[in-house]
């Protein structure tokens, strides 16, 4: 099976402040980015990494058709930087492809074996976790909606589509205009189902200034233990 990973990372994090995109933040002496890509290159199915970064990073980025991890330049939107590096990669006889967030470094190896064989047999595949607080819509600084979350997941990634879903998918939203805030809520739209597999806690993204923390701690308990999941 040939896999392509395709993570979009040309966001600037204006949640995280600072001048630098908490992609490209240190932890543990690497790029949050760089713990990503590495967490994938394990994989031996893992034919190619597709790295979307802004046009700015790119030019200064050394490259090599023969590397397996590649960047091309992304986009204002998630979406658009997905569809630059799906496009950028090319039809290279990709079975599957997996889209992942550049700040996700603690995705278990075994949810993306998961994601991989649920996206073969059924088209599409989305880790998720059950959302177990109460959910309230407030408006005017009062709660105006209790909603009932027993249906309700948080989305994480790799989201995994075979290559020839996915890429219809894209061209889909782009013809019609459609963005999303992910490439499976985007896929169920268009009438794709799209497998549900267990999600993990520990698969947070790193979006504040705190889960930097927390990562650094997670990433200096996996050193002493000399083993990731």
């Amino acid at each position: 099976m040939r896999i392509l990973v395709v993570i979009p990372a040309a966001g600037s994090g204006t949640r995280f402040g600072g001048d630098i995109p908490k992609q490209f933040r240190p932890l543990q002496g690497k790029p949050v980015l760089q713990h990503v890509v590495e967490r994938f290159l394990v994989h031996e199915d893992v034919a190619r990494i597709m790295v979307a970064v802004t046009e700015k990073l790119l030019t200064v980025v050394a490259q090599n058709e023969s590397d397996r991890v590649r960047f091309t330049a992304g986009g204002e939107t998630r979406l658009d930087s997905v569809m630059s590096a799906f496009t950028a990669a090319g039809d290279d006889g990709y079975d599957i492809v997996a889209v992942h967030d550049a700040v996700r470094p603690f995705f278990f190896d075994a949810t993306f074996i998961e994601a991989v064989s649920t996206a073969a047999e059924f088209g599409a595949a989305m880790p998720g976790i059950p959302i177990i607080d109460t959910l309230h819509a407030v408006r005017n600084e009062f709660i105006d909606t209790t909603f009932d979350v027993s249906s309700l997941v948080l989305a994480q990634t790799p989201q995994c589509f075979r290559y020839e879903v996915l890429r219809d998918v894209l061209y889909k939203a782009a013809a019609e205009h459609e963005r999303g805030t992910d490439e499976a809520g985007l896929a169920a739209r268009f009438g794709v189902k799209v497998k549900l597999i267990p999600g993990d806690p520990m698969n947070f993204k790193i979006t504040h200034p705190d889960d930097l923390a927390v990562a650094e701690a997670i990433m200096a308990r996996w050193g002493q233990q000399g083993a990731q999941p």
